[in-house]
């Protein structure tokens, strides 16, 4: 070995040394301040939180109202305004008040109104009850409804007892009326009208004492 060589390695060493030694020391700084800050910045508060929208919720009801509410209360239904059902026998009273109107008034028009159009012999009917206001005028004239049928919709059948009296237009005689007989109707378009009748036995008239 040349002895200038001596010289330079106790330098190299103490170099060496020196790096190791500041290589540590500023290790150590190094980590006293990252534990400074953590001590500083990570204990710190946390900054206030994002308000959260908060949803108020409604007090909670009881069983009762809450059936109440869950259930909408129903409208009352609406009155019934149709007209109800007229009895059968107030609709075929009302065909025998015509009648007798007619009957007493002469007037043929609107007696034949309450006859069906299928009735027998109905023009025959209107002669012959023609030539009775001829003869006779009612002084008074009304009805009895009794046995009152129906067969089937739209028909009827009833006995009818007329009862009045009669005046004779010649000799002005009065007479009381009794009749009976048995009617049929039918029902055309919601209007009642005769069909057919049948005279039964009893006498057509009685002269008055």
């Amino acid at each position: 070995m040349a002895p200038s060589d001596f010289p330079d390695r106790p330098l190299q060493t103490l170099a060496k040394r020196l790096w190791i030694h500041g290589f540590l020391a500023g290790l150590v700084v190094v980590l006293i301040c990252f534990s400074l800050w953590y001590f500083i910045w990570g204990s710190a508060p946390e900054g206030p939180e994002e308000a959260k929208p908060t949803i108020s919720q409604a007090p909670e009801t009881a069983p009762s109202a809450r059936s109440t509410l869950a259930t909408p209360a129903q409208p009352n239904p609406p009155a019934d305004t149709a007209k109800p059902p007229t009895p059968l026998k107030a609709e075929l009273e009302a065909v025998l008040t015509k009648l007798a109107e007619a009957q007493r008034n002469k007037d043929l028009s609107q007696l034949l109104r309450i006859y069906d159009p299928t009735f027998p012999g109905l023009r025959q009917k209107a002669e012959e009850i023609s030539r009775t206001w001829k003869i006779y005028d009612y002084r008074s004239l009304r009805f009895r409804l009794e046995d009152i049928r129906s067969q089937s919709p739209g028909t009827a059948s009833a006995k009818v007892i007329w009862e009045g009296e009669t005046r004779d237009r010649s000799t002005h005689e009065i007479k009381e009326l009794n009749k009976t007989y048995l009617v049929w109707f039918t029902n055309d378009f919601g209007q009642w009208r005769i069909k057919s009748l049948e005279k039964t036995g009893r006498p057509a008239a009685q002269e008055k004492s």
